[in-house]
């Protein structure tokens, strides 16, 4: 089996333009490595590596959560040989958050590949007194105050995933923004926050160890890593259904055929063991999408954030 994926992946790489072939290739990382975004990069660039028989290397562009390597992707020719790892919410969501975005998400890059997804949950710490959903939404209702939520950042997918959540219950979520993951862990088990917004994976751990409850998550069915944990679909709020992900993108006019066999290499790549448990550490579900399917849902995202971000009156430019 092992012998027969290789001799596939071989079989792409000669099948490869002369000029991918030819000049070194770059995945380009805007954020710092150890992060998930630099560890798919890395991941990835493994495999290209091997099926195109020379060095794919991973180049570091951090700054303004992930604009840099934007821009400099932008700037890059649509040759094949320079990609970006990027999270969702910076070409979905980035452009709604400031007055004078530094690119167009639907003019300036070309979708390659869905490199994994992960449901987003809400949880609350173990003192307080919500023990599901229901109850967190009924105190919400009736104490505002009950209803505030703590997220990784402002301005990120995790923020305005709770303010859908306010829409559709009719709690009155009120965020708090914090400069990371760790900040607003420690918060709401310390009960300085009612509740936290954030990947599900990352609560997981501090569930198992007591110190807080998870009361749904945002995915399309429930999660093989916590079974007992409802969707928000299921408990009545489809609205809800939103799942944060990672994605390789190209500059844009990279010729079709380029940008056919990279998916195609993501694609094999996933379905490797290895690679399928390196996603896993990563709390990553891989989902197979060509680049037609991907850029049709993110249109689909970019659209549904417009309205969502504009109702909230938030805006980059301001904080």
């Amino acid at each position: 089996m092992a012998i027969r994926k290789l001799s596939a992946l071989c079989v792409l790489a000669l099948c490869m333009t002369p000029a991918l072939a030819q000049t070194q290739t770059r995945i380009i990382s805007g954020f710092p490595p150890g992060g998930g975004v630099d560890t798919l990069a890395r991941i990835f660039a493994e495999r290209f590596t091997e099926a195109l028989g020379r060095p794919v290397v991973v180049e570091t562009r951090t700054g303004a959560a992930g604009v840099i390597s934007a821009q400099a992707l932008k700037a890059a020719a649509p040759d094949g040989n320079t990609l970006m790892v990027a999270p969702d919410s910076m070409i979905t969501l980035y452009p709604h958050t400031v007055s004078k975005p530094a690119y167009d998400t639907l003019a300036d890059f070309t979708a390659v590949a869905h490199l994994g997804g992960y449901p987003i949950g809400l949880a609350v710490g173990a003192g307080n007194p919500a023990a599901d959903l229901k109850e967190y939404i009924g105190r919400a209702k009736a104490s505002p105050a009950s209803a505030s939520y703590g997220s990784a950042g402002a301005g990120t997918t995790l923020h305005f995933i709770g303010l859908i959540i306010g829409q559709a219950t009719g709690a009155p979520m009120t965020h708090v923004a914090y400069r990371g993951v760790g900040p607003a862990l420690t918060d709401v088990i310390g009960g300085q926050v009612p509740a936290v917004i954030l990947p599900l994976g990352t609560l997981l751990p501090q569930a198992s160890a007591g110190k807080l409850r998870i009361l749904a998550h945002s995915g399309s069915r429930r999660s093989a890593a916590a079974p007992n944990i409802p969707t928000f679909k299921e408990l009545g709020y489809p609205a809800v259904e939103i799942s944060g992900w990672f994605g390789l993108f190209a500059p844009a006019r990279t010729p079709a055929e380029i940008v056919n066999r990279y998916n195609t290499l993501v694609i094999q790549a996933e379905r490797t063991t290895a690679t399928q448990e390196k996603l896993r550490a990563l709390d990553l579900e891989a989902r197979e999408a060509s680049p037609a399917e991907l850029t049709t849902s993110l249109k689909a995202e970019y659209e549904r954030w417009g309205p969502i971000v504009k109702a909230s009156g938030f805006s980059a430019d301001s904080q």
